[in-house]
């Protein structure tokens, strides 16, 4: 075997001092022919010719190539590290080191063909194409982690950038990101790149055709934008949105923010983005692309989901694991249920007859009270026990003028009655006017449901009432004029026997 030293010497003396190959095996005192083989190996490096003895990974190799080919045909996100595997096989006996693994690992990916580098083109950015994708984060909810999801979107060319938080990935959210995208960029991208998301992708068929969802055509339609949907797992055909979602993650989202609403949260993200927008001078290239390849706004594409539902005993429909309630006289019926992002509108035959802020979470209740004032009046008896009024956050001067009302009336019953009919005043009047009378009427030792209305129809008046301005009296000379007082005595013609 030819060593390092003796081929380098070799080759010097042919190459360099120019001596035949007789003359070089007789000054080395090696064979002809162990000169020819290092002539002819123009080779870089030293090479074994027999390969070393492997102790530790021989016994192993074929249980490593086992697990290798195991773990390629796994989903990427579900597929061993080798750090995992390394301690896998360690439990089953392996005394390798973990270098001495993945020495073998490279190996064997290499002759099994297991992991390759994929040569890709750098494509050219196409005007008005915009890439969105969702995005995992977590954030801290009263001290618990909680997981929420960003819609990220950016485009191509001027790689101006929005993203909106939102509880999940469904379709009225998915709809609620695109149209909040598009009123931030001020119009409407010719092209939209997506991943293969099941808001829009109802079935894959090949690597290009796709059958899509009919409310995710709809939406398409009306804004008549181009859906271009990557191949499957191929996240690197819209890289510029994937790469704002680890962005987002990095630079937003860590240390983990303390969850305060969405409303908070979505204005913190917005400001973010108007920052990114200045520190990059981005706006000068967005308006141009806006100008040039976007598609006019357009009024917003309505994002709810629509549910039939039937109107329970208890005045309360279900939706999305959640009860919502609606007035009292539509127990029974069916109605339409307008799921928006943040708020849930209930229809019954084309009227609006409830709205409540959307609930997150399971088995919970939103509970309008005044939707429960019309079966009060019924059942007054339950304005103690009834969970709605319990949770009803008054203020005190109502419970105040509720006691006093069953003192004066020497009637707990007929107190109530009178109290119920007083706060179905706030259905019409609102409840800080209905306050404020009751406050007034305290202050006087005036109790009662006449009196509260004469009240709220006095303050109304007063509302319209107006004293003209003193100049406008001056200019007409009826600044002079004053009412003369009259005495009370004048009326004392009224009290005599026989005046009507």
């Amino acid at each position: 075997m030819i060593e390092v030293v003796q081929y380098n010497d070799i080759r010097i003396m042919a190459f360099n001092e120019g001596l035949s190959q007789r003359a070089i095996a007789e000054k080395l005192g090696i064979h002809r022919e162990t000169v020819k083989r290092a002539l002819a190996r123009d080779e870089h490096g030293y090479q074994l010719t027999v390969d070393r003895p492997k102790p530790v990974n021989d016994e192993f190799e074929e249980r490593i190539k086992e697990m290798l080919i195991e773990n390629s045909y796994r989903q990427r996100k579900d597929r061993l590290t080798k750090t995992r595997m390394h301690e896998l096989m360690c439990e089953e006996g392996y005394k390798g080191s973990y270098s001495s693994f993945t020495h073998l690992v490279r190996q064997i990916e290499s002759s099994e063909e297991l992991k390759s580098k994929e040569a890709f083109f750098k494509l050219a950015p196409i005007p008005g194409t915009l890439q969105v994708d969702f995005g995992d984060m977590v954030v801290m909810d009263n001290g618990i982690p909680k997981v929420i999801q960003v819609f990220c979107a950016k485009l191509t060319t001027s790689k101006s950038e929005f993203i909106k938080s939102y509880p999940r990935q469904s379709t009225e959210f998915f709809f609620d990101g695109l149209n909040s995208a598009f009123i931030f960029y001020g119009g409407i991208p010719k092209r939209i790149v997506f991943d293969n998301l099941k808001q829009a992708v109802k079935e894959i068929k090949t690597e290009k055709e796709r059958i899509l969802q009919e409310r995710f055509l709809r939406f398409s339609a009306y804004y008549a934008f181009e859906a271009i949907f990557c191949n499957p797992s191929r996240g690197n055909e819209k890289g510029l949105v994937e790469n704002l979602v680890k962005y987002t993650r990095n630079n937003y989202f860590k240390p983990r923010v303390n969850f305060e609403g969405f409303d908070k949260l979505n204005k913190d993200l917005l400001a973010h983005c108007h920052k990114r927008m200045v520190k990059n001078n981005w706006y000068p290239a967005l308006r141009t692309e806006v100008e040039s390849s976007f598609m006019e706004l357009k009024e917003v594409y309505n994002p709810a989901t629509l549910v039939m539902a039937k109107v329970n005993t208890y005045s309360l429909v279900h939706v999305d694991s959640n009860r919502y309630s609606v007035p009292t006289q539509h127990v029974g019926r069916r109605v339409n249920v307008h799921i928006f992002p943040f708020e849930i509108k209930v229809y019954y035959q084309q009227e609006l007859i409830a709205t409540h802020t959307r609930l997150f979470g399971k088995n919970k209740d939103s509970l309008e009270p005044l939707h429960f004032l019309e079966l009060l009046r019924q059942k007054p008896g339950a304005i103690q026990d009834a969970q709605v009024m319990k949770d009803w956050k008054l203020a005190p001067i109502f419970e105040a003028y509720h006691n006093q009302l069953q003192c004066r009336r020497e009637s707990k019953s007929k107190g109530t009655r009178e109290y119920i009919e007083i706060l179905n005043l706030i259905k019409t009047c609102g409840m800080s006017k209905v306050k404020a009378a009751l406050v007034e009427l305290d202050k006087t030792n005036c109790y009662g449901y006449e009196a509260v209305v004469s009240k709220l129809r006095l303050g109304d008046q007063s509302e319209t009432i107006k004293n003209l301005d003193y100049q406008i009296l001056v200019e007409r000379n009826l600044h002079t004029i004053h009412s003369p007082v009259v005495k009370a005595s004048s009326y004392d013609f009224l009290l005599r026997e026989g005046v009507n």
